[in-house]
């Protein structure tokens, strides 16, 4: 959360600096124009928030023992709306709904990325525990 509450507090000039070496590959590769400056911009927004709801989820599972995807998706997207409304007051920078939307779309995938993750990880140590307890045997 701290991290992107820095990347937002960003003028939008600082911002675009940041974001500069990324858009040159993708201008190479796409050519210049508004399309790849969304991408970059608009993939900035969604990968932060994947990782956030991750994080989140986690985090979560960590102290209540329980996986609770829809909460971290809420808590990802309620954080988001804090962060558009942060934007509105930097300068260049604006409170977008897409942005939003975009944002919360990025927190959906960092849960599905979650359950991914603990099915696979649950798997493993199932067929590791089972391993161990036919050798047992």
């Amino acid at each position: 959360m701290g991290v992107i509450f820095w990347l937002s507090s960003r003028t939008a000039d600082q911002s675009s600096l940041q974001s500069g070496a990324i858009l040159q590959w993708l201008t190479r590769i796409f050519g210049t124009g508004f399309f790849t400056d969304f991408i970059v911009r608009k993939s900035a927004h969604c990968l932060e928030y994947t990782g956030l709801c991750l994080l989140f989820n986690i985090a979560l599972f960590q102290t209540k023992k329980k996986r609770k995807p829809i909460l971290s998706i809420v808590f990802s997207s309620l954080y988001a709306v804090t962060d558009e409304i942060h934007q509105h007051f930097i300068e260049g920078r604006s409170c977008q709904f897409s942005d939003w939307a975009i944002d919360t779309l990025g927190a959906v995938l960092g849960a599905i990325a979650f359950l991914i993750l603990f099915a696979v990880i649950r798997k493993h140590i199932t067929k590791k525990s089972k391993f161990v307890d036919s050798k047992d045997n």
